[in-house]
């Protein structure tokens, strides 16, 4: 998490802890400040109205902010990236919703679990290398290009083929988990703000349509290798992308589109 936030926090507070001395002063008239008298005040301002805009206020530009860091984070998210270039012509065209991102994310730590963090650092390595080998000519197509890149790539969706080995079971968790609309947003590993409920917010639209779709996207490249990546994959994995994936495809060629 960056400054912003916590230097909003900061601002607010004071704010409170601002009106809470002058309320201490108007109350007090300059005479000593006892508990019950303390205690009342701070009741008093507990449901004050007085401060509602203030607070809706300061709560639209914590949200703006967390957003704005949510952005910051899938820009620099390598191996998001990664994962998500393949669908980007659905994104473009609505087919699927942007705000899927974030589910998409969580998808891969569940099902990847501590391998989610290896894979991150070593598509931070692979960016790195190539930013500080190109310079201003790095562009993210070098990196979904980057022969390590791919085999990243690879892993990432053979073990998430694994994961279909029951695969109406999880077919039906995976679109639940992607309908699923966060009622939290993350700010650190232990901090959280409420997402406050929009009445005209749209429910996440993704059924077995969109499941369809979205693994078309991801996993079709595979079966399809030009004769490079082909002798790659054969090389990482002992054996063809259908011994690995075959069946989990078997089982997404019978799904509706």
């Amino acid at each position: 998490m960056g400054a912003r936030g916590p230097h909003h926090l900061r601002k607010t507070t004071n704010v409170v802890l601002d009106a809470l001395v002058l309320a201490v002063e108007q109350a007090g008239h300059g005479q000593p400040l006892s508990m019950p008298l303390l205690e009342s005040i701070v009741s008093e301002l507990k449901v004050s109205l007085s401060f509602d805009d203030f607070y809706h206020r300061s709560y639209r530009e914590m949200m703006d902010i967390v957003e704005s860091e949510k952005h910051e984070l899938r820009r620099s998210n390598a191996f998001g990236r990664l994962v998500v270039h393949p669908l980007s012509p659905l994104f473009h065209d609505e087919s699927l919703d942007r705000a899927l991102v974030t589910n998409i994310f969580s998808f891969l730590h569940l099902v990847l679990g501590d391998e989610a963090e290896v894979y991150s650092k070593r598509c931070n390595d692979i960016v790195h290398a190539l930013k500080e080998d190109r310079g201003e000519q790095f562009t993210w197509d070098l990196f979904y290009e980057d022969a390590e890149a791919k085999l990243v790539l690879w892993h990432t969706l053979v073990h998430i083929s694994a994961s279909f080995k029951r695969y109406e079971l999880r077919k039906d968790w995976f679109i639940k988990l992607m309908q699923y609309r966060p009622s939290t947003v993350s700010l650190a590993s232990n901090a959280f703000v409420t997402r406050e409920h929009d009445p005209n917010e749209e429910p996440l639209v993704f059924g077995e349509r969109e499941f369809c779709m979205f693994f078309h996207a991801l996993f079709d490249p595979l079966t399809d290798l030009p004769r490079k990546d082909d002798v790659a994959f054969r090389k990482e994995f002992g054996t063809d992308p259908h011994h690995l994936i075959g069946g989990f495809l078997v089982n997404l060629s019978m799904c509706l589109v």
